[in-house]
């Protein structure tokens, strides 16, 4: 039990302790701390977070950390959402250099130097201090805005310069204040109704200048590549007409060329079959040559071997075969006339054999 009234005393008694001990410092926010029973303004800026500051012996007071705004411009603070870093104002009303009346929307932004947060307390400037920074943006700006001409007014390149020639000075005006220029914006220029319908139509015969100067410039480099294509063209075309050329040149070499080849050809394919043509006619007559010898020999042989006593045999004996005497006459009276029935003396007379013994063997 009495633990649990410890934790209670515990938790309850903590957080009280901690906001009566201690003061939280919001992000984005500077915090100036003063000591109420002697002390005055502790000489130095307190950041984001938890810092001893005792209830009732310690005074706190927040200033902003963030970049600060002061916009003079035409539409004012219609529709936004005023903070308590931003200022709306009225447009810039200045008297040019020659004489013209402007208006400028332009802001500023600027924020509190680093380490001097206190410094503003201390001199009392918590709650104004953003009234006399604005104060003296107002007087820099109309002071230095007016060394500008119409003419500079319109050129981005003048307006710049001359920004950036005020910055310095508007930062000069604002350390009185210990805060810091960070930036000029202009954002919009316009003149009296009147020398505005000038300055446009000025502005418009300005750009008709530029246009006919472009123009000109337009047409000097259509002239340059117009050349410039005639050049490349005529280059083409002797590219072309030196690359027909070589291809011509090829051409014909290798045309003349293949017409040697098929020269050669056609004599080596006429040589080949007149060579082919005489083997032939050598080798048939050859083969002739050799079928009539062969043909002789054999005449030779038969004649030698019909001429032989077997020959003249093998010769009666197909005469034989090939008899045919249907009729036979024969005169008995005639004693060469040889009896049918005496056949060594018909033998003889069939196979040719004349003398000698001519009685047929049994």
């Amino acid at each position: 039990m009495k633990k649990l009234v410890w934790t209670i005393v515990v938790l309850i008694l903590v957080p009280i302790l901690l906001a009566v001990l201690f003061k939280r410092v919001p992000p984005a926010t500077i915090g100036v701390k003063q000591y109420m029973w002697g002390g005055g303004i502790v000489k130095d800026d307190f950041p984001t977070g938890f810092h001893l500051g005792v209830s009732g012996y310690h005074k706190w007071y927040m200033l902003p950390a963030k970049t600060h705004f002061i916009h003079f411009t035409e539409s004012g603070a219609i529709g936004r959402k005023i903070s308590e870093t931003d200022s709306f104002n009225p447009p810039l009303n200045i008297r040019t250099r020659d004489n013209n009346l402007v208006s400028i929307d332009v802001s500023v932004a600027y924020q509190i130097r680093e380490g001097e947060a206190h410094s503003i307390v201390s001199e009392g400037l918590t709650q104004r201090y953003r009234e006399r920074v604005k104060s003296k943006a107002l007087s820099v700006l109309r002071s230095e805005l007016a060394r500008l001409s119409s003419e500079d007014l319109q050129s981005t390149e003048i307006r710049l310069a001359q920004v950036e020639q005020t910055l310095p000075a508007l930062d000069a005006a604002f350390s009185e204040f210990f805060c810091t220029a960070e930036a000029i914006l202009i954002r919009r220029i316009s003149f009296e109704a009147q020398y505005e319908a000038k300055l446009q139509e000025k502005q418009y015969l300005r750009q008709k200048a530029n246009l006919d100067g472009a123009l000109t410039l337009q047409a000097e480099e259509e002239k340059k590549v117009n050349l410039i294509e005639r050049q490349i063209q005529a280059a083409e075309l002797g590219l072309t007409q030196d690359w027909e050329k070589r291809i011509q040149e090829k051409r014909s070499e290798y045309e003349v060329l293949i017409a040697q080849i098929e020269a050669d050809a056609r004599i080596y394919q006429q040589r080949t079959l007149a060579e082919g043509e005489a083997g032939r006619v050598i080798a048939e007559a050859n083969g002739k040559l050799a079928v009539e010898k062969a043909e002789a020999l054999r005449n030779q042989l038969r004649t030698e071997a019909l001429n032989s006593e077997g020959g003249s045999i093998l010769l009666a004996l197909d005469a034989a075969q090939n008899l045919n005497m249907p009729n036979v006459t024969l005169n008995s009276d005639d004693p060469a006339v040889p009896l049918v029935l005496d056949l060594g003396q018909l033998t003889q007379m069939l196979i040719g054999i004349t003398g000698g013994d001519s009685s047929p063997q049994e």
